[in-house]
């Protein structure tokens, strides 16, 4: 462990192929995939997967950023809160809906459909317990998404559940995952 709190990580070259992932899909190496290097395998199977969410895909990117916000923020999770607000701003959502997922307000809020609100209930339920999602709460989210959109929600959910815990575990900051525009 360093004094920060952070595992050491090894020479770039150690966890290459993970780095070039990085490199090709983010514009730099994010401070996790740096922080994930002490282990080349798995470093590079989780930065695969974290490049693979974070683009258009059968749902939105635009939409998947504000799961993202709300799965960090539903398990109490810090780690690249804010960038991750930076981004769902830049691919196009409104302050408001970005406001009203970091709390509460989305139950109530005209800002989301029925389908995207079902979501945002989804990433609640499995974080407090994902063996407990109720079969009133799957109906309505086939109701508005297919078997496809809904496996690749449940993979952002709780693929960022675990980001969040590594990264807050280890004390990595992200202030930034982009170098340049994604949009």
């Amino acid at each position: 462990m360093t004094t920060s709190g952070t595992i050491d990580t090894p020479a770039p070259d150690q966890a290459t192929e993970a780095f070039r992932i990085a490199e090709e899909h983010f514009g730099h190496v994010p401070n996790l995939v740096r922080a994930l290097a002490p282990n080349p395998a798995l470093c590079h199977s989780i930065t695969a997967f974290f490049a693979q969410t974070l683009k258009e895909g059968r749902v939105s990117w635009a939409f998947k950023e504000l799961v993202i916000l709300k799965t960090l923020r539903s398990v109490g999770s810090y780690y690249g809160y804010g960038a991750h607000e930076r981004l769902a701003a830049e691919l196009g959502n409104s302050a408001r809906r970005i406001g009203d997922v970091s709390n509460s307000l989305w139950v109530d809020s005209p800002h989301f459909s029925d389908a995207e609100k079902a979501v945002l209930e989804l990433v609640d339920q499995i974080g407090e317990d994902a063996n407990a999602v109720s079969q009133e709460l799957w109906d309505r989210l086939k109701a508005g998404w297919d078997a496809g959109q809904l496996l690749e929600l449940t993979a952002v959910i709780t693929t960022f559940i675990m980001i969040g815990r590594v990264g807050d575990a280890l004390g990595v900051a992200e202030p930034e995952l982009f170098k340049g525009a994604v949009a």
